[in-house]
């Protein structure tokens, strides 16, 4: 009998599955993110980010890197709407478009310990 109900409760949740999928759209635009995080420049960025609003040029300062690709990476995380800007005076500041971005790296650094201490 267990057999059977566990059988059961599989062919429901696996119905809901196919049901609840995220459309083609919405995954896309979750790999996109994804991508993104796949640069170490970006995710350097993000992080810089997470502390204080910043300008193209302290952030170049800060990862020793040029202005023009900083903004470069920046144009990226924008469009993926993960930073926004606002005008500071003669500078345009960056800051994250919002806090979900810190709790995946929050979660991605948590797994990494995780996986450290599994050894």
């Amino acid at each position: 009998m267990p057999e059977q109900n566990f059988e059961a409760e599989h062919q429901e949740a696996l119905h809901n599955l196919k049901q609840n999928l995220p459309n083609d759209e919405d995954l896309d635009a979750m790999v996109n993110i994804f991508k993104a995080f796949g640069d170490m420049t970006r995710v350097k960025i993000i992080l810089a980010l997470a502390k204080t609003p910043l300008s193209v040029g302290e952030i170049a300062d800060t990862l020793d890197m040029s202005q023009s690709s900083i903004s470069h990476q920046l144009s990226i995380l924008k469009q993926l709407n993960l930073v926004s800007n606002a005008r500071r005076g003669r500078n345009i500041h960056y800051r994250l478009s919002d806090q979900h971005i810190i709790t995946i790296f929050k979660q991605t650094q948590e797994h990494i310990i995780e996986d450290e201490n599994d050894f």
